[in-house]
C-alpha cells in the first residue's frame, strides 16, 4: 500500500468521488456482497442442523464435498455452472428453463455454490461449543428439533454467524473471476474488477490505489460494525468432541431436512458433475497430449506448493503468538485481535497487494524476475483467513485444556508440539490443503503478472476460453479439478495420517 501511495496524487481523488460510474459499482459491490451472504447463511443454517442430527449414508462423502467445493478453482467452477445453467445447459435442455446466467443470478449462484458450504462448515463449528450436557439434558426433556434450536442451537449459532457473515461478505465484496466472467458488462462491475481494469488496461496507478483504500475503508467499517455487535464467542475447553443425543423426531422436521439436504445437492453437486462431462468425449484424450498443457500444470505447481507452505508458515505462527497471548493475563485481550487481523487480509485486493509488491521490488532493482515470487507470496497471504479457521480452533483448544498440566510439567516448545502432533495434525493437513487448493485455482494475480512463461492452469484456461475454444477448455478445467482432488486428498492422507483421518471424519 505504501509502494503504492507514493505514485497516488491525492487532489485527483475528489474527482474521482464526483464520478456516478464509481458510486453505480460500489452500490453493486454492496448489493450483490449483501445478498449473496444472506443467501448462502439462509441455507447453511438448516443444512448444518440437518447434518449435526441425521446419519445417512454418504454423509461424511457430502462432509468433504463440502470442504472441496469452497475452494474449488473459480474458473472451474464457473465452467461447470454454464454447463449446467447455461443457454444450453442441462437446465435447459431437460426443462426448457432458461436462466439469465450473466448477471445478478449468475453471480448469486456462483458465490452461493462457493460460500453457502464454507458456512456449513462455520456453524458446525458453532455447534461444537454445545456442552454434552445440555443435549443430554434437551434429549431427556424430550425436545423437539424445532425447542432444540430455538433454546440451544440459536444461542451458540448467533456467536458464529456475524464472524461467518462479515469472511463470506468479504470473498463476495472482493470477488473478482466470477464478476469478469459472469458479470455480463460494466453494469454489474465490482471495485475489485474496476482496479484490475485501472491496473492491466490503464495502469493507472493513482486510480487503482484510490478504488483500493475505498475497498479497504468500506470492509473496515463494516467488520467493526459487525463485530461491534457480535456477542463474544468462547468455546468450551473441556471437550474434544460432543456426543449427540437423539431429540424427538417428527415429520415436519424430516420435511425441513429433506428440502435443506436437496438445496444442498442441487446448489453443490450438478456444477460437479458437469465439470467432469468431458472426460466421456474423443477430444479429451488429444487434449491431454497438448505440450502447452502440461507446462502449465508445472507452473501451477511451482506456485501452489510453496505458496501453501509459506501461508501454513504464517498461520501456525499466528496461532503460536495467540496461545502465547492466551497464557498472560496483561495480553488475554490480543488472542481475537490477531485472529481478526489475519482476516483482515480479505478487505485488501489481492491485485492492489501484488502491484504494491512489485513496485516495492522493481524499486529495489528486481523488475520483471520478481514477478513469480510476487504470485507466490500474494497467493500465500491470501489463503491465510482459511488456513486460520482451520487451525485456531484446535491449537486454542489444546491450549486450554492442557496450560495448567504444561506448566505443572515443565513441558516446553517442542516437547509440546511432539505431544499435540498427533491432535493437531487433521488441522494441519486440512490448513495445507486449503491453501494448496486456492493457491492453484487463482487467476487473479497470475492474470495481471502472467506472461509467456509463466502461464498457470486457470490462466491457460481462461486464454481457451476467451478465444472461444470450449472444448479444449471443458478438459483442461477437468485435468484442473482433477489435480486439486489428488493434491487435497493426499494432504489428507500423508499430512493428517490414516488415524487423524479417521479422527477428524468422526469430528466432521
Amino acid at each position: 500500500m505504501a509502494a503504492l501511495l507514493r505514485y497516488s496524487e491525492l487532489h485527483s481523488w475528489l474527482g474521482y468521488m464526483q464520478q456516478p460510474y464509481l458510486w453505480r459499482v460500489v452500490r453493486f459491490s454492496l448489493w450483490q456482497a449483501l445478498l449473496s451472504s444472506g443467501i448462502s447463511l439462509l441455507i447453511a443454517i438448516p443444512v448444518a442442523s440437518c447434518l449435526i442430527h441425521r446419519q445417512f449414508y454418504g454423509r461424511s462423502l457430502l462432509l468433504q464435498l463440502f470442504s472441496v467445493s469452497m475452494v474449488v478453482p473459480t474458473i472451474v467452477a464457473i465452467l461447470g455452472l454454464v454447463v449446467v445453467y447455461g443457454r444450453s445447459g442441462w437446465l435447459s435442455s431437460l426443462f426448457g428453463v432458461q436462466i439469465p446466467l450473466y448477471g445478478l443470478l449468475g453471480i448469486l449462484l456462483a458465490h452461493v455454490f462457493f460460500n453457502m458450504p464454507l458456512a456449513v462448515r462455520l456453524l458446525m463449528q458453532g455447534y461444537d461449543l454445545i456442552p454434552a450436557g445440555q443435549w443430554r439434558q434437551a434429549s431427556q426433556l424430550g425436545f423437539s428439533r424445532w425447542n432444540a434450536f430455538r433454546l440451544i442451537e440459536w444461542h451458540y449459532l448467533k456467536k458464529v454467524l456475524p464472524g461467518a457473515f462479515v469472511l463470506i461478505f468479504m470473498l463476495c465484496f472482493s470477488s473478482f473471476a466470477v464478476v469478469l466472467s459472469l458479470g455480463g458488462g460494466p453494469k454489474f462491475s465490482t471495485l475489485e474488477v474496476a482496479i484490475y481494469q485501472a491496473l492491466r488496461f490503464e495502469f493507472d496507478l493513482n486510480k487503482a490505489s484510490f478504488l483500493a483504500l475505498l475497498q479497504v475503508l468500506i470492509c473496515t467499517l463494516f467488520a467493526v460494525i459487525v463485530y461491534r455487535l457480535a456477542p463474544v464467542n468462547r468455546q468450551d475447553m473441556s471437550l474434544l468432541s460432543i456426543k449427540s443425543y437423539a431429540l424427538k423426531d417428527s415429520f415436519l422436521s424430516k420435511i425441513g431436512d429433506a428440502i435443506a439436504l436437496l438445496c444442498a445437492f442441487v446448489l453443490v453437486i450438478p456444477p460437479f458433475l458437469a465439470i467432469f462431462d468431458p472426460m466421456f468425449s474423443p477430444i479429451f484424450l488429444q487434449a491431454l497430449q497438448s505440450k502447452a498443457l502440461w507446462n502449465a500444470v508445472f507452473v501451477s505447481l511451482q506456485i501452489a506448493i510453496p505458496a501453501a507452505m509459506v501461508s501454513l508458515f504464517l498461520g501456525v505462527s499466528f496461532g503460536v503468538l495467540a496461545r502465547f497471548c492466551m497464557a498472560r493475563q496483561y495480553l488475554s485481550i490480543l488472542p481475537n485481535k490477531l485472529e481478526h487481523l489475519g482476516n483482515m487480509i480479505l478487505m485488501v485486493p489481492g491485485l492492489v497487494i501484488a502491484t504494491g509488491l512489485f513496485l516495492f521490488l522493481r524499486d529495489l532493482g528486481w523488475g520483471l524476475g520478481s514477478s513469480y515470487w510476487v504470485v507466490v507470496w500474494v497467493n500465500a497471504v491470501m489463503a491465510l483467513p482459511f488456513v486460520l479457521r482451520a487451525l485456531m480452533p484446535m491449537m486454542y483448544q489444546q491450549e486450554r485444556r492442557f496450560r495448567n498440566l504444561y506448566l505443572s510439567l515443565g513441558v516446553r516448545a517442542g516437547s509440546r508440539w511432539r505431544l499435540e502432533w498427533p491432535l493437531l495434525r487433521p488441522s494441519i493437513a486440512q490448513a495445507f490443503g486449503y491453501a494448496l487448493l486456492l493457491s492453484l485455482g487463482d487467476m487473479g494475480v497470475i492474470a495481471l503478472f502472467g506472461s509467456q512463461g509463466l502461464v498457470s492452469l486457470p490462466l491457460y484456461l481462461f486464454q481457451l476460453i476467451g478465444s472461444y475454444q470450449l472444448e479444449e477448455g471443458a478438459c483442461v478445467a477437468v485435468v484442473l479439478i482433477l489435480l486439486c482432488l489428488a493434491l487435497f486428498f493426499s494432504s489428507s492422507f500423508f499430512i493428517g495420517g490414516r488415524k487423524a483421518k479417521g479422527a477428524l471424519n468422526a469430528r466432521n
